[in-house]
């Protein structure tokens, strides 16, 4: 017997073994709906939630399938070799039980069918908390890292996001103007204040809002009535158009604002922006979405070449 060969193939017999028992370690991942033990490592990831999505792909880190439909900024994903696993609002719970996949990840939009999407695999919720975005944020990335061991690429992401975010913060912190940003659906307009679902102009960045909104906790904003827009009279407007957002009619920032809003301080000034639709009302809270936010609102707002 060649001694050197049979303890060559001992060794290699235990590496695997070891490396076998480390890919099954569990780990409980708490989120807002629970606390779900997960395997590391997954390999046969689903993924629903578009801001997850983004920072699997910026970690380099596979997934298995997705909702039916991504942004036109996340080409690769429109490939047919991912899985497509149902609608934003719906996934198709009887195509994820053919599939069998090792996780799930949700937020939101799918959040009401968290216990059936449990029965089937390990679901986490990775929505952003927009009370507290910019932790919530940064823990729902490093989430995903330490699951896959990606922590040391995902450090150096946030890091850089941070440093870009500081930009923006050391120019409004001297801004003594105030925003509003508002949502445009069909001819209606709400506004959003802080701790709201697009509150991160306030929130993370740092512009100061026009006016005390409440914030009721869900999707729904303010809704803005005539001679709303003459008395609060914003230095800025940060408006976001839903229609484009969801396949509708592209149109420009004239067409979108009406009179009222011409005449306030904003339009007036140059101060009314419009957000990028697909970034502000489908996606948020990932690594790529995060970017693009706070790179718009560094250029338009305060020209930064960020």
């Amino acid at each position: 017997m060649n001694l050197n060969f049979s303890i060559k193939a001992i060794v290699a017999i235990v590496m695997s073994m070891a490396l076998h028992v480390q890919a099954q370690n569990k780990v409980t991942i708490t989120h807002n709906l629970g606390n779900t033990e997960v395997t590391e490592n997954p390999s046969k990831v689903v993924v629903y939630d578009i801001g997850s999505l983004e920072t699997y792909h910026e970690l380099g880190i596979p997934v298995y399938g997705m909702l039916n439909n991504v942004p036109a900024y996340l080409p690769d994903y429109q490939a047919d070799k991912y899985k497509k696993l149902g609608g934003i609002k719906e996934p198709d719970l009887e195509a994820l039980k053919a599939v069998a996949p090792d996780l799930i990840v949700i937020s939101g939009r799918q959040s009401s069918f968290y216990e059936e999407l449990s029965k089937i695999a390990p679901t986490v919720f990775l929505g952003v908390d927009t009370e507290n975005y910019w932790e919530s944020f940064k823990d729902n990335v490093n989430t995903i890292a330490k699951l896959h061991g990606k922590q040391e690429l995902a450090a150096e992401k946030l890091n850089q996001l941070e440093a870009k975010r500081n930009k923006v913060l050391e120019v409004s912190k001297n801004d003594s103007k105030k925003g509003l940003v508002m949502l445009q659906v069909r001819g209606n307009y709400s506004a959003y204040g802080e701790g709201a679902r697009f509150g991160f102009p306030y929130d993370v960045l740092g512009i100061k809002i026009a006016d005390n909104i409440e914030n009721t906790g869900g999707h729904t904003g303010f809704r803005v009535t005539e001679g709303y827009m003459k008395k609060i009279n914003p230095d800025y407007i940060l408006l976001i158009d839903r229609d484009s957002a969801v396949g509708g009619e592209v149109k420009s920032l004239d067409e979108l604002l009406n009179d009222e809003m011409k005449s306030t301080n904003a339009y007036k000034n140059n101060g009314a922006i419009q957000l990028t639709g697909n970034i502000w009302y489908t996606s948020g809270g990932g690594l790529i979405s995060v970017d693009k936010m706070i790179t718009e609102i560094g250029n338009k707002v305060y020209n930064l070449n960020l």
